[in-house]
């Protein structure tokens, strides 16, 4: 059995099945862990939905912030966005059961055999691992509550807290480490978060600190993410950063986990978008 880290595939099918024809992807066989964004921006979301979501148990996909947007757009919780970007998702005849799909995604995923903790964007500098574990398993459940869900999502807004909130309000806190697991990028060298979006890793202020930087894995332990299509295939450290900009001309990443060598496999994509990072 193999098992591969895909990076954000953005509604690009064709590239995703060029891909796995290239692993020779069985799923009698093997397993496939998807870092999150498979939707939005590429051309098909709504048949990269349907083709990931029935690959069923040889596959699990991380909740990334694009995936947020829409479980906000088709719970009637977002602005025009959705309308622009998804609004297929919602008119398809099986919309339901893509909500529902998409609000059991799990924010966090641990291969404990092979020492390898995924997560959409990243982590809080001040959490421990236990710290973002609790948050992702409480931030599930309130999704698949129908209450729960609209309270988070309600006030799911940007600007964002600099700092995790000292807030009474557990709502208030899920939302901030929602906030960090699915958009989160630099941090300040006093381990604040920055919530801007330059375009890329040469344009961002010299003191600005990848959140990785601020977060020291031991051997062998490895973290895989996503999400940050402007630093491209990102490794070092013990972080994978697998988001090689499939939408916008770069290519589509596949990492097999399970051998020593951890090797790479790419197709290269064809720009379907700017490339307005987000």
């Amino acid at each position: 059995m193999a098992v591969y880290a895909i990076g954000d595939v953005h509604g690009c099918l064709p590239e995703l099945q060029a891909l796995l024809a290239q692993i020779d992807f069985r799923p009698q066989r093997d397993r496939l862990l998807f870092v999150g964004d498979i939707l939005n921006r590429g051309p098909d979301s709504l048949g990269t939905v349907r083709f990931v979501r029935d690959l069923g148990e040889g596959a699990i996909t991380l909740l990334g912030n694009h995936e947020a947007r829409a479980i906000m757009g088709m719970s009637g919780l977002a602005d025009g966005f959705f309308q622009s970007h998804l609004g297929a998702l919602a008119q398809a005849p099986d919309a339901a059961r893509i909500l529902s799909w998409l609000r059991a995604l799990p924010l966090m995923h641990r291969e404990a055999s092979l020492g390898v903790t995924m997560v959409h964007a990243g982590l809080y500098p001040d959490w421990t691992m236990a710290d973002a574990f609790a948050f992702a398993a409480r931030l599930s459940a309130v999704l698949r509550d129908d209450a729960g869900l609209t309270r988070l999502l309600a006030g799911f807004r940007e600007p964002f807290p600099e700092q995790e909130p000292d807030d009474p309000d557990e709502m208030a806190r899920l939302r901030f480490a929602l906030a960090v697991m699915t958009r989160i990028r630099y941090c300040t060298p006093e381990g604040r978060l920055v919530w801007a979006n330059p375009a890329g890793l040469a344009e961002s202020p010299p003191d600005w600190t990848p959140w990785y930087g601020m977060r020291p894995l031991p051997e062998p332990e490895v973290m895989v993410y996503g999400h940050w299509a402007a630093a491209g295939l990102t490794i070092g450290g013990g972080y994978y950063g697998l988001d090689s900009g499939c939408v916008y001309g770069g290519k589509l990443t596949a990492l097999r986990l399970d051998h020593p060598e951890r090797p790479r496999f790419q197709v290269p994509c064809p720009c379907y978008v700017k490339p307005e990072i987000g």
